[in-house]
């Protein structure tokens, strides 16, 4: 059985759209990773994304690719072999992604007391 989105993209509302594209808790991370432009396989991005179940990043970067955001390449070899690159739609969301790190940043300390220390701070 195929994946299929529980909610419809709200096509009347800018901000909804925009928050489809990158609402789930790995589409932004994955579209983080994928900044430096090299191609990313997904075993990497799996070892890089360790705490995402695997499914659910092949979701999300099935999601990302049919959104335009991804580009996935799959080389004619043998064993074959995939990778993922951000394109420049998916680029243009990284100022939206640096001011939620940021803003992230900033606000730390509040939430540290909620949700208690980072393991990696």
């Amino acid at each position: 059985m195929a994946y299929e989105k529980k909610i419809p993209v709200d096509m009347n509302c800018p901000l909804r759209l925009t928050m489809s594209l990158i609402e789930s808790k790995w589409k932004s991370c994955i579209l983080d990773e994928l900044r430096s432009g090299k191609g990313l396989r997904p075993s990497e991005i799996h070892r890089l994304l360790h705490e995402a179940a695997p499914r659910v990043l092949d979701i999300q970067l099935k999601e990302l690719t049919e959104d335009g955001l991804v580009v996935k390449t799959i080389y004619p070899e043998l064993p074959p072999r995939s990778e993922y690159k951000i394109t420049d739609l998916g680029r243009s969301l990284l100022p939206i992604i640096d001011m939620m790190l940021q803003w992230g940043i900033d606000h730390y300390d509040l939430f540290e007391k909620k949700y208690g220390r980072a393991d990696n701070r």
